[in-house]
């Protein structure tokens, strides 16, 4: 995770320091995007259903689609795969909206998101916990699109969450609000 956050921040710096030739780019009504990346879980910054820290990042697959040059409803999902130690599976559905302050290379944004999210996981024994763990959240979400080419751009978002999870097994809840580092992707409009 800490090698995402570092990659980010170098990326910001890159960006904000970047040539002064501008390209055009895709942010255009009924424009569509596919975006992949990595970004960190939900559990990260609560009180994890098996105790243990989450290292692997979250890898998100989202599209979105262009209302205006600058409104965006945005969707997708995101999985995380944990073994050894921690043996479990993570999951996420989420949906919401994008508006952009500019609309040129350098492109900041605002919006909001809800997010499903499920997560299955087990220890070995001696511990041998079990968790079977639902959550929803509530997400702002602030952020950088930088396009290096017309259909081609780089993102970096962070956010503030706030949520409400529920463990199957043990039957307890968790009501959080935090930061979240919904990470870095790479964008492509078509």
């Amino acid at each position: 995770m800490r090698n995402s956050l570092v990659l980010g921040a170098v990326l910001m710096m890159l960006c904000a320091a970047g040539s002064t030739a501008l390209a055009a780019n895709s942010l255009q009504p009924g424009s569509m995007g596919l975006s992949i990346g990595v970004g960190d879980s939900a559990l990260n910054h609560v009180a994890e259903p098996t105790g243990r820290d989450q290292q692997n990042p979250v890898v998100d697959i989202s599209g979105r689609y262009f209302l205006d040059s600058d409104v965006a409803l945005t969707a997708g999902l995101g999985f995380q795969v944990n073994t050894g130690s921690l043996d479990g599976t993570y999951w996420s559905f989420n949906m919401g909206v994008r508006k952009y302050l500019k609309i040129q290379d350098f492109a900041p944004f605002v919006g909001g998101q809800f997010s499903y999210i499920s997560y299955n996981a087990s220890l070995p024994a001696p511990v041998g916990t079990y968790a079977d763990y639902k959550a929803y959240e509530f997400d702002g979400i602030v952020g950088f699109e930088y396009f290096f080419a017309n259909q081609v751009s780089i993102e970096g978002s962070v956010g503030l969450a706030f949520g409400h999870g529920k463990n199957d097994v043990s039957n307890a809840s968790t009501t959080y609000l935090g930061t979240r580092v919904f990470g870095i992707q790479a964008n492509f409009y078509f």
